[in-house]
């Protein structure tokens, strides 16, 4: 399914013409007392984290400024990349962008691997095709799950970086069940007694 431009506000149409967008900014260690030469590897400080369409990879120019070393695909298709090309590893969601899609198998293993990869200092890029959708609703699980965010919160915060998301309304849904699975719910305030 191809989307239209006919209509759509100026940001979100250079949005979607934009290949991939930063959503989490690398950050260094949490360990400043490690001289960067003498670091572990764990503690290398966080990767970042981008979202975009299939455009992105195939421009390896692109992925070689950002330093990408770690995608993950959300598509329907064959295509892949090969993996550890370059050094880039790639993990992979079979799914379609349809309402009746179950997202919900696929996130536990997908926000995983994002997050191992970011912990190893890695810039990941996570990508669908048109950059709308499915990987919108990948990073937003991510979000959700790794950061603590609520369905909502988490959107909006990805949607200031790329204006174009638009999760379908199923993967609303199953995001909106994520984040009850991963979000406590705030304490239950009593009165004390007199």
């Amino acid at each position: 399914m191809m989307i239209s431009f006919a209509g759509l506000p100026p940001e979100v149409t250079q949005a979607m013409c934009t290949p991939m967008h930063l959503i989490l900014p690398a950050a260094p260690s949490q360990h400043p007392s490690y001289p960067s030469h003498h670091s572990p590897p764990s503690l290398t400080g966080q990767g970042a984290l981008y979202l975009g369409s299939f455009a992105a990879v195939l421009e390896p120019t692109l992925l070689k400024e950002h330093n990408i070393r770690h995608i993950v695909q959300v598509l329907d298709g064959f295509w892949t990349p090969s993996s550890g090309a370059d050094g880039v590893s790639t993990y992979r969601i079979d799914i379609q962008d349809i309402e009746s899609a179950d997202l919900k198998p696929h996130l536990e293993d997908a926000v995983e691997s994002i997050d191992s990869a970011l912990s190893k200092g890695q810039n990941v890029l996570v990508h669908c095709h048109q950059g709308v959708s499915r990987s919108a609703s990948v990073v937003i699980a991510y979000l959700i799950r790794k950061r603590g965010m609520s369905y909502q919160a988490a959107a909006a915060f990805v949607r200031q970086r790329r204006a174009c998301i638009k999760p379908n309304p199923g993967f609303v849904r199953c995001l909106e069940e994520w984040e009850r699975q991963w979000r406590p719910l705030a304490p239950v305030r009593t009165q004390s007694s007199k």
